[in-house]
């Protein structure tokens, strides 16, 4: 019987853990402070040259890139042609002129190098 109770504390304790690890919650990145602040064209240059080695410096970390305006979408915009940025369903754009310069907080999600441009996530405009 004492067996059985240590057993159950055992299994009891070890679910919670689990089930605290699997549903954690989830970063706020706009509140998080950025590892890097960094130009646009600088950033895409450092994938293209060794992707492997900018990947370990920069996925999934919160980052700050600046750069020109290229491209508007409704949830999401592109920074001088290289970096593509994401934001939240309820994070809207401002209206903006095309070639303002403008500085991106977020999270680093990869690089595609077909398009070769790198890709944020859970993005917020630095004021």
């Amino acid at each position: 019987m004492k067996k059985l109770i240590i057993i159950l504390v055992i299994l009891a304790i070890g679910g919670f853990f689990g089930y605290k690890y699997l549903y954690q919650s989830h970063r706020n990145i706009e509140k998080e402070e950025a590892s890097f602040n960094l130009e646009a064209i600088s950033l895409v240059k450092e994938f293209s040259k060794d992707a492997e080695l900018a990947s370990k410096k920069y996925l999934n970390k919160t980052i700050i890139v600046k750069g020109a305006l290229t491209e508007i979408e409704s949830n999401s915009l592109m920074l001088a042609n290289a970096v593509y940025c994401t934001f939240d369903a309820n994070h809207g754009i401002l209206e903006t002129n095309l070639n303002s310069v403008y500085s991106i907080k977020g999270r680093c999600i990869g690089y595609d190098e077909l398009l070769e441009i790198v890709k944020l996530d859970q993005a917020s405009i630095v004021k």
